[in-house]
């Protein structure tokens, strides 16, 4: 009978450390910050040469993704999709992450980014399209205990332009 509740006693054990590393993984998601490239990012970039952004974790336990998908849409449609594949990001450091930009219409993305870059910049005062209609979402996909899960954040596209512009954003 002992040796039943000393296996028992195990097997919880692993169980509840299982889940308890799983949420905490959901956790780190949920703080990691996004910077661009020595602090300089444009929407334009995103299918350019250097599709590289910044991801910091600033937590106290490793982070770790299956895929991070950045999802744009204007007007409600989906413009495209920056596919990062997985990584573990370790505690209080910066990860250089490279992705590749995926959309039916690249032409289209490429219209819209250049103006919203310039709009958002300052460099261009002429509104000439409504970048209220440009949304971005962040889906970080992992799993907790081998089912999938979703970590996902919406922002606006200027919140999301200035996030990754601004020199304070990260903290690592």
């Amino acid at each position: 009978m002992e040796k039943q509740k000393i296996i028992s006693f195990i097997a919880i054990i692993v169980i509840l450390g299982t889940v308890g590393y799983s949420l905490l993984n959901v956790y780190a998601l949920e703080q990691l910050e996004f910077g661009g490239i020595d602090n300089l990012f444009r929407f334009f970039s995103l299918y350019a040469v250097d599709t590289k952004i910044n991801i910091c974790n600033n937590s106290w336990i490793p982070a770790s993704f299956n895929e991070l998908d950045i999802l744009i849409y204007f007007e409600k449609k989906l413009l495209g999709t920056y596919v990062i594949d997985s990584a573990t990001i370790n505690p209080n450091s910066i990860v250089k992450a490279n992705g590749e930009y995926v959309s039916d219409s690249i032409e289209y993305s490429q219209t819209l980014f250049m103006h919203f870059d310039h709009l958002f910049s300052g460099s261009d005062n002429t509104v000439r399209i409504d970048p209220r209609k440009m949304d971005v979402v962040t889906q970080f996909q992992t799993t907790i205990i081998g089912i999938p899960y979703v970590v996902s954040e919406q922002y606006t596209a200027f919140d999301f332009w200035n996030m990754l512009n601004d020199e304070e954003n990260l903290t690592c």
